[in-house]
């Protein structure tokens, strides 16, 4: 066996056992710390993590394929654990930290079986790549910084050992006359450093994406891991959108897939009235299709995708604009197979008794990650509109 195959196996198994926990946990809106637990057990903590560090060093296809496994069982987890792993496989491709800082969290993740996580999002913020500037700031003082703010959408929350805070740098202005914004590493138990359990939603409830705290934690100026001007490129540029929009991919692919598979069983098992099983009915046949059509096209994008971003592909669509149409087009179909999975099943698939009403609501809710879909499809729009053009030549 491969070791991408060994890998997608042991998390195939893995997810037999996260799925009767799921509705549990999305009724409750608790923290699978069970699953994470087993995840790292099973050595998935280092899944991403460099070679040189003690990691597997798994590639994008690897990561995708193990995502859409632990997301038929359980989306809220392979979403939150998604945020773990594409850290390390964005950093790899586009490093941006410092190569000590980086090591450290290679090491505690595979070593210690240490979590970490972006923090960046707030109530106001908007997006940062568009030029938004976070209201949480950093004060220079002495040798080094204060923090202080407030960050919603904190995935991984309740386990995180490290969190990476996008902050204004006060005072600090770029030269384009725009606002200095930067990344600081923040652990655990810092004094100043607080999370507050305020995560109830009407999706992905299991991901403990609470708010977080920071209420003057002081940092020596080493944990500045990186700084640009609001509204310039992300350093990581597009490893970091291509590990992130293609893991959101994945996860939606699997939770659509989870519906397909439970509308398929439903259909060939129901029976109404002493009937003849509703697979035969023409209307329920004809959207068991085209949910297989609206599967099989999410899957081929993200694949070609990632296949080109992978391969560094030069020709046809350049990678990361194939990254953003398969963000938009897997999302959306997913959506439209879930929904089209609820009409198979009837009314019945709208009881919190079955899985199919968390499918429903756990599939809209990457539409809210980045890229959105706007901005995604203005990068397709000004690619073909806007850039350098050669007007094609009449057949000689």
């Amino acid at each position: 066996m491969n070791p991408e195959n060994e890998w997608v196996e042991r998390a195939r198994d893995l997810a037999k056992r996260f799925a009767p926990r799921a509705q549990a946990h999305d009724r409750e809106g608790s923290f699978p710390f069970e699953n994470f637990a087993e995840l790292r057990e099973a050595g998935f903590y280092g899944l991403t993590v460099p070679r040189a560090f003690g990691g597997a060093e798994a590639g994008l296809g690897t990561y995708l394929a193990v995502l859409e496994e632990l997301a038929r069982a359980d989306g809220s987890t392979a979403l939150a654990f998604m945020m773990h792993l594409k850290t390390f496989g964005q950093e790899r491709e586009a490093p941006s930290y410092p190569p000590a800082w980086f090591e450290r969290l290679c090491r505690g993740a595979v070593e210690r079986g240490e979590l970490v996580n972006t923090v960046a999002t707030e109530e106001g913020l908007g997006s940062p790549s568009g030029g938004g500037v976070p209201d949480t700031f950093a004060v220079r003082e002495g040798d080094g910084w204060v923090l202080r703010g407030r960050k919603t959408f904190t995935t991984l929350a309740p386990v995180l050992h490290a969190f990476i805070v996008l902050a204004r740098l006060e005072g600090e202005i770029g030269p384009g006359g725009r606002p200095m914004v930067g990344n600081f590493l923040v652990f655990r138990g810092e004094e100043g450093l607080r999370v507050e359990e305020t995560w109830d939603s009407l999706g992905m409830r299991a991901t403990g994406s609470h708010d977080v705290v920071l209420d003057g934690v002081r940092l020596p100026a080493d944990r500045l891991l990186n700084a640009r001007e609001a509204g310039s490129p992300d350093p990581r540029a597009g490893a970091g959108m291509a590990w992130f929009a293609l893991g959101l991919c994945a996860v939606t692919i699997g939770v659509a897939s989870a519906a397909r598979d439970y509308a398929v069983a439903f259909a060939r098992e129901r029976v109404p009235n002493s009937q003849r099983p509703i697979r035969e009915f023409p209307g329920v046949r004809t959207r068991v299709a085209r949910i297989e059509l609206l599967l099989q096209r999410s899957r081929a994008l993200t694949r070609d995708a990632c296949g080109a971003w992978e391969r560094r592909e030069t020709a046809g669509m350049p990678p990361i604009d194939r990254v953003a149409a398969a963000k938009v087009e897997t999302l959306n179909a997913c959506i439209e197979a879930v929904d089209l999975a609820m009409r198979v099943v009837g009314g019945v698939s709208l009881q919190r008794s079955r899985p199919l009403e968390r499918y429903w609501r756990d599939v809209r809710a990457p539409l809210h990650n980045p890229p959105l879909e706007d901005r995604a499809l203005e990068q397709l729009a000004r690619r073909a509109l806007d850039d350098a053009f050669e007007a094609p030549k009449g057949a000689e």
